[in-house]
């Protein structure tokens, strides 16, 4: 049996419970981005939902100490989501010449089946 299956992304960099978008924090620059594999537990059973995480973007570009902030259904998606972020790649912030690590940021990513 296949599955049509769609695993939405949905960036947003923000602090605290704010949905918009700050402008300070939009110079992390997505280079590269690895789609999250939807559990097949999940497609059979046709459930849908979202997993914001928070975490830092290191000097080389490299998601770091990524954690779950909140995840719907409850960790039905967190093992994909994380292992998605954990491959994304960043373009580094510079600062005066010299990369720097960028903190707290946030994503959400959406499972959708399609």
């Amino acid at each position: 049996m296949k599955y049509s299956i769609l695993a939405s992304i949905s960036l947003f960099l923000f602090m605290g419970c704010s949905s918009t978008p700050l402008p300070d924090r939009s110079n992390a620059a997505l280079q590269e981005t690895a789609n999250p594999t939807y559990p097949i537990h999940a497609a059979r059973n046709r459930i849908e939902g979202y997993v914001q995480m928070s975490f830092d973007i290191s000097e080389s570009g490299d998601p770091i100490n990524i954690k779950v902030i909140k995840s719907v259904p409850e960790q039905v998606f967190d093992k994909a989501a994380i292992k998605a972020l954990s491959n994304w790649k960043y373009a580094p912030k510079v600062v005066n010449g010299k990369a720097v690590k960028q903190k707290d940021l946030e994503v959400r990513l959406d499972f959708k089946l399609g």
